[in-house]
């Protein structure tokens, strides 16, 4: 008796199945086929990034050996030109070097330009973002212009935790030197000095700094004695 209620539970079983199946069969089938494409289609992404990233590396390094030691304009463009239609991190390797580049045969201007938007550039690290403006800094002390180098690194600076603080500082030492602020030198120049991660090197610089700014400050007062002594004795 009992095989008979299992026969009839078991004939029950398969027609609800079967009215399930014909529901939602193609459903089933329609999103097991989804899953075979989107899992084909990310693989031939993935095959075609890697594919695209080799590609771009080895221009990169064909771009590198046509412009090396060449010093020319038509260089620096050349790797201006690959930066255009790389990859992101090959067009920002190119960039840095096309600066450089532009910078070293005087065109500061299109050397800005191209630092400035790896700086812009939200996509790229932040370590990298800064890179760009210190290297940026550097170029416009080279060229005597000491208010734009302290507006691309002075967040730099003031920011303990930054990588390149202690450049910063520096660079901003130099800069307040050009524009003969002394006190504000001086106290880069000593933070410089006292920071504990500070290199011997960066620390000797410093100190140099220091004692150029302490004669430069003593010439100063002693300039100012000598003209109150004339006025007074005129």
């Amino acid at each position: 008796m009992s095989d008979i209620f299992h026969e009839v539970e078991e004939d029950l079983r398969r027609e609800r199945m079967k009215k399930a199946w014909d529901r939602y069969g193609i459903y089933v089938l329609g999103a097991a086929v989804l899953i075979v494409l989107v899992t084909a289609g990310w693989r031939g992404y993935e095959a075609w990034r890697v594919s695209s990233e080799r590609a771009a590396g080895e221009t990169y390094i064909e771009v590198l050996d046509q412009v090396q030691g060449a010093g020319t304009e038509s260089t620096a463009q050349a790797l201006e030109q690959y930066a255009d239609s790389a990859p992101a991190g090959y067009a920002m390797l190119a960039k840095f070097r096309a600066a450089t580049a532009f910078a070293d045969l005087g065109n500061t201007d299109q050397a800005v330009t191209l630092l400035n938007e790896i700086a812009d550039e939200r996509d790229n690290l932040a370590i990298y973002r800064d890179l760009a403006r210190i290297r940026l800094a550097q170029i416009y002390l080279n060229n005597s212009d000491p208010s734009s180098a302290k507006a691309a690194i002075g967040p730099i600076a003031q920011d303990a935790g930054n990588a390149y603080t202690l450049t910063a500082q520096e660079l901003m030492g130099l800069a307040a030197y050009m524009e003969n602020n002394v006190p504000e030198a001086r106290r880069w120049f000593t933070s410089l000095q006292d920071a504990a991660l500070s290199t011997q090197a960066a620390k000797q610089r410093a100190r140099l700094m220091l004692a150029l700014l302490t004669q430069i400050s003593g010439a100063g007062d002693t300039a100012s004695a000598g003209e109150s002594a004339a006025q007074e004795t005129n």
